[in-house]
């Protein structure tokens, strides 16, 4: 059977790509970064450069958020960050898309990771598109908001 968390998790490995949002001197700034999912110890690992606004941020504040968004799928989750260094994970997790971004590769002074430990998470998961049509009109007519789809809350 699967749980909230396992729904949470799936979608977060499906949708891949988030808004990591943190907190800098002009306020809170997102940017889409490509995660990977530990699911057994409830966190998701970026790459990044280690000179970059968002690692000077997470020194300052570690509290982030990370959004993801597809077709009929959205979470939301917040969590603790923190920056380090850790080739031998670097090199897990590179792909190509790092490659293109980082091209001196996962060993280089410049490579390090972001590492967000999830405390909470919120995922919104409606039907296909022809569904929320048909609720949406539905709504209209009715004048009552559409019920379609799910709110899941987990505490990870």
């Amino acid at each position: 059977m699967t749980t909230d968390l396992d729904r949470v998790w799936d979608a977060i490995e499906d949708l891949r790509t988030g808004m990591l949002t943190t907190e800098g001197p002009n306020g809170l700034e997102s940017r889409p970064m490509s995660a990977s999912v530990e699911r057994e110890t409830k966190s998701l690992w970026f790459i990044t450069r280690i000179d970059s606004a968002k690692t000077d941020e997470i020194a300052d504040d570690a509290h982030v958020n990370v959004a993801f968004a597809g077709q009929s799928k959205w979470v939301s989750l917040t969590g603790t960050a923190r920056v380090i260094r850790d080739a031998a994970k670097a090199k897990e997790l590179w792909s190509p898309f790092a490659e293109a971004w980082m091209p001196e590769g996962p060993e280089a002074p410049t490579t390090a990771l972001i590492h967000v430990t999830a405390t909470h998470a919120t995922l919104w998961d409606e039907p296909g598109k022809l569904a929320q049509l048909v609720n949406v009109a539905v709504a209209n007519v009715t004048q009552k908001p559409p019920t379609s789809g799910d709110e899941v809350r987990v505490t990870m």
